[in-house]
């Protein structure tokens, strides 16, 4: 079965009555706003290539798999202008997409199975133990716990965030880090955790894996500042559909407590679905931004009658919760693993509000995907890029923070003693990057000269300082997803 499961713009199919499949004239059936995957058009017999595409694929051997991706990325590939003449000696299907990418420009594109897609996008429920892993010292030897799924059978076996991690099945840090573990992807499989808390107390924890159930919110609360401001916090981990509930339901305790400034972290989301970023940007945006462009979107050549331009909404009948208005500024925690649709939120405020960033560097990755299945795999290839209603795009090497803070694993997420929280909450109180920030900076140049991941350098406040990765280990999803 070939189709293309990504969540939909609708608005975008029903102005241009076309999407997907290739560059001649087709027609679509657009789904319910938001709920339903659109079906890949399919033209008439007589314009099917032999392979079967832009229809299903006429065989799902390997031979006949690669025949029907090279269409598909000759028609609807991004960069198919430039794409690498592809491996046919690759013994896998995944080895030979990966052979057709634009490197090193493309660091984005690829497959996957079918269900651990659907899993994610349509249930909203990962199979495993529900945490991720990161360094917390510039030498890399502290592993430490980074975040725990609040339905996860780690949470309900204790694990905490800033637990620092002895072993995992008998396994060091650094094997762990190097891949030495196996990837759980089924239920009843006992992981054992050798791990020290906070106070020096050391503990084994067995955790068995299951189907859990992810928190797109991870939590909300009101703060505040030292100024009396309220300040609404969201911690905000991944763009799906089934995020819009908790997520308007949040704005709507800001609202009814009075909020007069935001604070959204999204120093752990690796994106999702264009739709829901821009129902979250319109909840920020407010009346005065309805109507607007929320993100322009930019096909290949061959396909620049899909270009679009997406605006911002106002209204109640689409948004999850009535927007927030009044808000001047928001502000954003971010890291290296805030990607994609979460950097497409961003770039789209920065020309209505005074956007401040706190944290890291992003990700850096202003395309998305139209994810298309074929024979059970899913191809997520670089479709489509974006801009802003001021025409800013291309943000490959990532948004720069507008104050540099380490993440701190010592507290929890929305905690306002937690550094990153603090600092965006100094900020609010002087409208400045308070000496918090400041004082970080040597942390994060510090990080950089051993941290061999080390990204290119930006200026963050006048003082140069490199991007450092945030890497994670354990279960995350790779950052870098925005399907349309």
């Amino acid at each position: 079965m070939k189709r293309v499961i990504g969540v939909v713009v609708v608005i975008f199919c029903l102005v241009l009555a076309s999407c997907g499949g290739g560059g001649g004239s087709t027609s679509v059936t657009t789904p319910s706003p938001v709920t339903g995957p659109l079906i890949n058009p399919v033209r008439s017999a007589s314009s099917l290539s032999s392979s079967g595409y832009p229809g299903e694929a006429v065989s799902c051997t390997i031979d006949g798999q690669k025949r029907w991706l090279d269409d598909y990325m000759a028609d609807q590939y991004f960069w198919n202008a430039n794409r690498a003449t592809p491996d046919t000696s690759a013994t896998t299907l995944d080895a030979y997409f990966q052979s057709q990418l634009f490197v090193p420009t493309d660091r984005y594109s690829y497959t996957q199975a079918i269900a651990p897609f659907t899993q994610f996008f349509t249930e909203g429920t990962r199979t495993g133990y529900g945490y991720s892993l990161a360094f917390s010292d510039a030498t890399q030897t502290k592993l430490q716990i980074r975040l725990i799924e609040p339905a996860s059978p780690a949470a309900a076996a204790g694990l905490q965030r800033g637990d620092t991690v002895l072993s995992i099945d008998g396994f060091s840090p650094a094997s762990v880090v190097n891949g030495s573990l196996t990837v759980v992807t089924t239920a009843g499989i006992t992981r054992t955790f050798s791990l020290e808390n906070s106070t020096g107390v050391q503990r084994t924890v067995n955790v068995v894996s299951r189907n859990f159930l992810l928190s797109p919110v991870l939590t909300d609360k009101v703060l505040t500042a030292a100024n009396n401001a309220k300040v609404g916090y969201l911690a905000y981990q991944e763009f799906t559909n089934l995020s819009l509930a908790p997520m308007g339901a949040a704005f709507n305790r800001f609202r009814a407590a009075g909020v007069t400034e935001l604070i959204v972290d999204l120093r752990y989301n690796g994106g999702g679905s264009v739709a829901v970023a821009r129902a979250m940007a319109s909840m920020m945006g407010g009346t005065p931004v309805d109507g607007k462009v929320f993100a322009s979107l930019r096909f290949n050549a061959q396909n620049a009658f899909n270009n679009f331009d997406y605006p911002f909404t106002a209204s109640t009948a689409t948004l999850p919760a009535a927007p927030l208005e009044g808000l001047t500024k928001v502000f954003f925690i971010t890291s290296y693993n805030t990607a994609s649709a979460s950097e497409l939120v961003i770039n789209s405020l920065f020309p209505f509000k005074k956007v401040v960033t706190v944290g890291a560097s992003t990700y850096g990755k202003p395309y998305g995907f139209l994810p298309i299945s074929s024979c059970d795999t899913v191809y997520n290839a670089v479709n489509f890029e974006t801009f802003n209603a001021l025409g800013a795009g291309r943000y490959a090497s990532g948004l720069p923070a507008t104050c540099a803070v380490a993440d701190d694993l010592s507290k929890a997420l929305g905690d306002p003693a937690e550094r990153r929280t603090a600092a965006a909450l100094g900020y609010i109180q002087n409208n400045a990057c308070p000496a918090l920030a400041f004082n970080s900076v040597g942390d994060l140049q510090a990080k950089s000269l051993n941290d061999q991941s080390m990204q290119d350098a930006s200026a963050v406040n006048g003082v140069a300082v490199r991007r450092f990765l945030e890497p994670a280990f354990g279960e995350l999803s790779r950052p870098g997803m925005m399907t349309d």
